[in-house]
């Protein structure tokens, strides 16, 4: 009789091991599929109200020149953005999910994923609010109309503004090369400059609050691409005699990721500059 109780110990022991093996593999999968979930949730609430940055300004101001931003991962923090490429080699739009390059010269061309950046402001665009600007409108006073639709300056604002523009002056960077001796001081006031008539596109645009200090530039930043994605760049001037249609979207949300290199951990940021 003893052989046959071990015998069947050790069955029942089997068994229930089984059964506890087979119920931990019916279990993980969902708690992991729980957890991914939530995390995906968290990840695209974060994103739809997050004004993301890439450096900081004050580093672009003082000669922090080359980065390693990729244009595949900052369409992971948005589908409109401004800034520059790694060296000042054009500046960048970024509008409906596709990341222009404007050079020196005028010429434009689609950023590829593995094209690096020096800086840029991004953020996904879902539309809070639209209005329409009656013409004429000039841009000295366009940010005067925006703000009187704003819940407060003290948040972050997005926009996309399409219109027919009677007359457009637009500035680009030039491209530099190391040794990097030239600062944003100098480098802007001596750029490229395009002017054109009778064109129409879309100004993608960033507003920060004053107390936004050394981190990005404060006010209004605007850059402009044509319908035929022909011709853009850093807004310096418009004149429109046709009706300017607004969308914009608040942020509440900041975030922000540094360059690893030690330029940018040598960096003196002493040097101060806005942009107009």
């Amino acid at each position: 009789m003893k052989p046959i109780f071990k015998l069947v110990l050790l069955a029942l022991l089997i068994s229930f091991t089984s059964c506890i093996q087979q119920s931990e593999k019916s279990i993980k999968p969902k708690e992991e599929t729980a957890n991914v979930s939530l995390n995906n949730a968290s990840r695209k609430s974060s994103n739809d109200d997050t004004f993301y940055q890439y450096s900081i300004w004050f580093a672009f101001v003082n000669k922090v020149f080359d980065g390693n931003l990729t244009v595949k991962e900052l369409k992971t923090h948005g589908d409109v953005g401004l800034g520059s490429f790694d060296f000042l080699d054009g500046e960048l739009v970024m509008l409906d999910g596709v990341a222009y390059r404007i050079r020196e010269n005028g010429e434009i061309s689609i950023g590829q994923n593995e094209d690096q950046i020096v800086y840029a402001d991004a953020a996904f665009f879902e539309e809070e609010d639209s209005f329409s600007i009656q013409a004429p409108i000039k841009f000295q006073n366009l940010a005067a109309q925006l703000d009187a639709k704003k819940k407060s300056p003290h948040y972050f604002y997005i926009y996309k503004i399409h219109g027919d523009f009677k007359h457009i002056k637009l500035g680009g960077v030039p491209k530099v090369e190391r040794p990097f001796t030239d600062g944003l001081d100098v480098l802007i006031p001596n750029r490229p400059v395009f002017e054109t008539e009778n064109i129409s596109g879309t100004l993608v645009g960033f507003y920060c609050p004053d107390y936004i200090g050394h981190i990005n530039a404060k006010g209004h930043h605007f850059h402009f691409i044509s319908d035929d994605k022909k011709w853009g760049g850093h807004v310096m001037e418009f004149k429109s005699t046709n009706t300017l249609e607004v969308q914009f979207d608040t942020k509440t949300k900041y975030e922000f990721d540094l360059p690893v290199s030690k330029e940018f951990e040598n960096v003196n940021l002493s040097k101060q500059f806005q942009y107009n």
